[in-house]
């Protein structure tokens, strides 16, 4: 099977900081792979494990997602493809869908394309669906267990306390949730390996043809949400620090 996984790289929000204003400090911000695409890369390589052939990850994004690339890569990607856009070109859901749709037929014949639920950055939740739309291809959405016979792909989906099963025939596009799987950790002779796996560059300009959806999305302002802490100190010994918690945890109305 021919498995392409989509991968974002995201703010690190562990490291993010704000400025006086209350503004997130974008520039120079540490990045990461989005951590919902952990759980998409996890389940094409067990999908690729299970049925053989290889899992191409693809991402868009400037010179900092080539970090987002070799952690999918240490995970078990094959090879990889990164399509070039600058902070100046990058476009909005709509226009990083097409895009990516793009440049999946550019690889050829794919039998499926995994995303993630959303981004941890923005979770908008749309570039996997939006893909499926370009592709013309059947989509199925938040699926917490995907099985392939190489024909079809069968997904089972949460539903309120239910589950729901659907099928698709390949080829498909799925967006798994975070419950599906627990993401590996690469040895370090994993990272070491997935540094010399090939990664092929192609500049978003090449992939913009002339139905490119350009929407004209412009972000006004991103400020950081404010949180204020009582800072409540409990003084005695721990069992005595333990019960004086549990009361106030009580009096606020946590327990």
């Amino acid at each position: 099977m021919n498995i392409v996984v989509l991968v974002k790289s995201a703010v690190d929000e562990a490291e993010l900081k704000a400025d006086q204003s209350g503004h997130p400090v974008l520039k120079g911000a540490a990045t990461k792979m989005s951590a919902f695409d952990m759980n998409g890369v996890e389940e094409a390589v067990k999908l690729k494990e299970k049925n053989g052939g290889t899992v191409i990850v693809l991402t868009l994004g400037g010179p900092e997602a080539k970090k987002a690339i070799k952690e999918a890569m240490a995970m078990g990607g094959t090879k990889a493809v990164h399509v070039l856009a600058e902070a100046a070109d990058a476009p909005d859901s709509l226009g990083t869908a097409y895009c990516l749709a793009q440049a999946i037929k550019r690889i050829g014949a794919v039998d499926l394309v995994v995303s993630s639920e959303g981004a941890s950055d923005t979770y908008q939740g749309e570039v996997g669906a939006m893909v499926a739309e370009f592709l013309d291809l059947p989509f199925i959405a938040y699926a917490k267990k995907v099985e392939t016979d190489g024909v079809k792909v069968r997904c089972e989906q949460g539903l309120r306390g239910t589950v729901r099963v659907l099928e698709a025939r390949l080829p498909a596009v799925v967006s798994v949730v975070s419950e599906a799987n627990v993401p590996r950790y690469p040895t370090l002779l994993q990272v070491m390996v997935a540094g010399k796996k090939a990664i092929e560059d192609v500049p978003i300009a090449s992939l913009k043809g002339p139905d490119y959806p350009d929407t004209g999305t412009v972000v006004v302002d991103v400020s950081v949400q404010s949180a204020s802490r009582k800072r409540v100190i409990f003084d005695g010994t721990p069992e005595e620090a333990a019960r004086k918690l549990a009361g106030a945890l009580k009096q606020e109305g946590v327990l």
